[in-house]
């Protein structure tokens, strides 16, 4: 693979066209870089995205000139790497094969030319980061289809050769724009118009939008695979239910009039008064008939005893007769009449209080589904 880099680092001129006459001599023989180039101490991240860098940005010179220092500076970190390699010191070539990375890292930072993009691709490939050399090699040829055709044929090649050791896994999903995130990490919204590069190994992909039930399921990642997968999210009907009015309550059950106890009381007062009266005239009578018995009283006395005892007597038994149809009425009055009148009222009553509480102790509840992306439940509102 080294021999056929040669004449590709040999072809890549003019890297810089678009940015200005500035260009990256990466054929030049063993260039040193330059004492003033400020080299990061860490590897800055990797540009992220496939969209194309904003062409409406023109640096100025100098910021050019600075481009055009670290891309020289990473040309000639990468042959050092390649002759520490080529003598088997391996961690002294990785060092300056992270060098040149960081160099042209930082040139496309100044001046993001996708051109830029072959030879990041080229040092991420020296230190084996296969995933970033498939994204910037692709880049490479979506973004620049003005570069030189063997220099296209050849970022085709190395990224051919990329794809033997990550697997490549295109998506299609319904409907767009469905958030796609692996292991809990966003990767994209859908359409997704790229494949996407994976490490092999094993993940939980998942896939949400509003509107819609969230999915997930457990993929597997082998070296060198490229598989695709369609996936259509199933909606998630959302029913808005405006809280109704409670109904209103029952009609008002008719009572009947309470009974009265007027009569109760007349009658049984009644039958009270003939008792007592009947209870004394008897006493009194009993008396007369003491009298009238006594042998010592005068036939005077005896006469008029004789005759107050037979008039109480009578008046006993009247009133006696009038006790019993007094409490008569009474028990009639409040077995037959009152009774059954107070047992209808009492039911009556009840029944309405009854209905009372029904209607005052029902819940007011009403369910309302609730889905958002990531999520849903059911919502509770109301009274209880």
């Amino acid at each position: 693979m080294g021999a056929r880099r040669t004449w590709v680092v040999a072809a890549l001129v003019s890297l810089l066209a678009a940015a200005g006459p500035t260009s990256i001599a990466l054929a030049q023989p063993d260039p040193e870089p330059e004492p003033d180039v400020e080299m990061p101490g860490d590897e800055p991240p990797v540009p992220q995205g496939d969209a194309p860098p904003d062409p409406s940005a023109e640096p100025d010179p100098a910021t050019k000139a600075a481009a055009k220092k670290l891309l020289d500076g990473g040309d000639g970190f990468l042959k050092k790497g390649e002759r520490y390699a080529k003598r088997k010191k391996a961690d002294q070539a990785k060092a300056e094969y992270e060098r040149a990375l960081a160099a042209y890292t930082k040139a496309f930072e100044l001046v993001p030319n996708p051109k830029i993009y072959y030879p990041m691709a080229i040092a991420e490939e020296k230190l084996e980061k296969w995933i970033d050399v498939a994204t910037h090699l692709r880049r490479f040829l979506n973004q620049a289809p003005d570069a030189d055709a063997k220099m296209r044929a050849d970022a085709e090649a190395r990224l051919d050769n990329a794809k033997l050791y990550i697997g490549v896994l295109k998506l299609t999903v319904a409907p767009e724009g469905a958030q796609v995130a692996i292991d809990g990490n966003p990767v994209a919204t859908t359409p997704l118009t790229e494949p996407i590069f994976l490490p092999p190994g094993e993940y939980t992909l998942a896939i949400s939008a509003d509107g819609y039930k969230p999915m997930e399921q457990a993929i597997t990642v082998e070296a060198g695979s490229e598989s695709e997968r369609m996936f259509e999210l199933e909606s998630a009907a959302v029913i808005i239910d405006t809280p109704r009015p409670p109904p209103p309550p029952p009609p008002e059950i008719p009572m009947p009039p309470r009974p009265s106890k007027v009569m109760l009381f007349v009658a049984g007062g009644a039958t009270l008064a003939f008792f007592a009266g009947a209870t004394t005239t008897g006493i009194l009578a009993v008396g007369k008939n003491g009298t009238w018995k006594d042998e010592d009283a005068s036939d005077a006395a005896r006469e008029d005893a004789r005759q107050s005892g037979k008039s109480l007597a009578l008046l006993t038994d009247g009133l006696v007769l009038g006790t019993l149809v007094a409490g008569g009425l009474t028990a009639y009055y409040y077995t037959k009449i009152y009774k059954p009148k107070q047992a209808e009222y009492q039911k009556k009553l009840e029944e309405r209080e009854k209905r009372f509480d029904e209607y005052a102790r029902a819940p007011k509840v009403f369910v309302t589904p609730w889905v958002q992306a990531g999520g849903g439940g059911l919502v509770l509102t109301g009274e209880l």
